[in-house]
C-alpha cells in the first residue's frame, strides 16, 4: 500500500475534498476545502480529478513522509515547501515549488512552512487520499466529528493511504500560481445584496462602505469581522432575532453584537440572524484565505454579474490549467 505518514501536523490539518452537497436537509453543510479553487488546482497539477481528497493545513503548515515515490503539489496560501530525505540522509534537502507539481522518492518528507499569505495551504498527491467515504465525501467535518480520519484533525503518526492512479507532474505551475495570485489575495469580496428586515438602513450602508478587519476567532464555520461604528447614531444591533431560515456559504450575517460574520464552508445550515449580503461564488476561495488581521471590504454586484464573472473565471481556468 502506498501511504503518507504525518510527521508534524501543524495547527490543524484535515482531509478535505469538494464536500458533500445536498445534505442540508440533514443539518450537514457541504463542507470540504475552505478554498476549493486551491484544492482543484492542486489536483489538476498532479493529474487527479478536481474532487480528489487532499490535505488542508491551517497557518502553520506541516511535514509528511511518503512511503513510495509520488507526485505532489502544494497550493493555497503562500508558503515555503522543502523536500528532505528521512533522517536527513541521501541528498539533503531541496526547495519545491508553491503552486507547482514535483516528484518525491520513497522515504522523502515534504515540509510546508508557515503560511505567509492567506491562512490555508493544500497538499495534493497523485491518486488522491483514500479516507473512508461518508455521505459521498471524504472531507472532514470538525463540527460534526465525522469524515476524513475519524472526524478529527491529523496527529503525529497518522497514516493515510494514497490511491493507485499514477500522476505526471504537469508544466502549468506558473499559470496555476498566477491564477491563485489573482483570485485569493485581494482585499475586495464581491457580494450580492439581500433584503434583511429589521436592520437599520444606516447599518446596511455601513456594511457596504466599511473596510473590516478579520478577527482572530474566525474559523471554518465563519469569518468574523470588526469595523468602526456607524455614524449618525444608528444602532449596530439588528432589531432582535428573526425566525430561523436556511443559510448558505458566504452569507453575511448581522448578529446582535453588530459586527458581521461571513459564513464559512462548515457553516450552520440554519440561522436566526439577518443576512444583508452573500459573497459571490467566484470569491468564496478568497473568503477561505481570510486570516486574522486581513483587511477586506465588500463590493456590490447583482446576481447576473456574479454569474457572468463566475462563468468567465471558470472558462479561463479550464483554458489555462485543464482538468481531467
Amino acid at each position: 500500500m502506498n501511504a503518507v505518514r504525518v510527521i508534524q501536523p501543524g495547527m490543524m490539518t484535515t482531509v478535505q475534498d469538494l464536500g458533500r452537497p445536498g445534505q442540508s436537509r440533514l443539518g450537514v453543510a457541504r463542507g470540504g476545502a475552505a478554498d476549493a479553487l486551491s484544492l482543484r488546482l492542486g489536483n489538476r497539477l498532479v493529474g487527479n480529478a478536481d474532487g480528489a481528497a487532499g490535505l488542508e493545513m491551517t497557518v502553520l503548515g506541516g511535514e509528511f513522509e511518503f512511503e513510495r515515490a509520488a507526485v505532489v503539489a502544494v497550493t493555497g496560501g503562500v508558503a515555503e515547501v522543502e523536500v528532505t530525505r528521512s533522517g536527513g540522509s541521501g541528498g539533503g534537502e531541496r526547495r519545491a515549488p508553491w503552486a507547482g507539481a514535483f516528484a518525491v522518492r520513497s522515504g522523502d518528507r515534504v515540509r510546508v512552512g508557515p503560511v505567509r499569505r492567506g491562512v490555508r495551504a493544500y497538499v495534493c498527491v497523485a491518486g488522491g487520499l483514500e479516507a473512508a467515504v461518508c455521505m459521498g465525501s471524504r472531507s472532514t467535518s470538525i463540527a460534526g466529528g465525522f469524515g476524513g480520519l475519524q472526524g478529527r484533525s491529523l496527529r503525529v503518526g497518522d497514516v493515510l493511504a494514497i490511491g493507485d492512479d499514477v500522476g505526471v507532474a504537469r508544466a502549468e505551475g506558473e499559470l496555476a500560481a498566477a491564477i491563485l495570485e489573482r483570485a485569493l489575495f485581494g482585499n475586495v469580496l464581491r457580494a450580492c445584496a439581500l433584503e434583511a428586515s429589521g436592520v437599520d438602513p444606516k447599518v446596511i450602508l455601513w456594511v457596504w462602505s466599511m473596510t473590516f478587519l478579520v478577527e482572530s476567532n474566525s474559523d471554518r464555520m465563519g469569518v468574523r469581522l470588526r469595523g468602526a461604528g456607524v455614524e449618525s447614531g444608528a444602532s449596530l444591533e439588528a432589531s432582535g432575532r428573526m425566525i430561523s431560515e436556511g443559510m448558505m456559504h458566504g452569507a453575511v450575517q448581522m448578529p446582535q453584537s453588530g459586527m458581521p460574520i461571513v459564513l464559512g464552508v462548515e457553516h450552520p445550515t440554519t440561522g436566526g440572524y439577518p443576512v444583508v449580503a452573500c459573497v459571490a461564488t467566484v470569491d468564496l476561495p478568497a473568503l477561505g484565505q481570510c486570516g486574522p488581521g486581513r483587511a477586506i471590504r465588500f463590493a456590490k454586484v447583482d446576481h447576473a454579474t456574479a454569474r457572468g464573472e463566475l462563468a468567465e473565471f471558470e472558462a479561463r481556468l479550464n483554458a489555462e490549467v485543464p482538468g481531467r
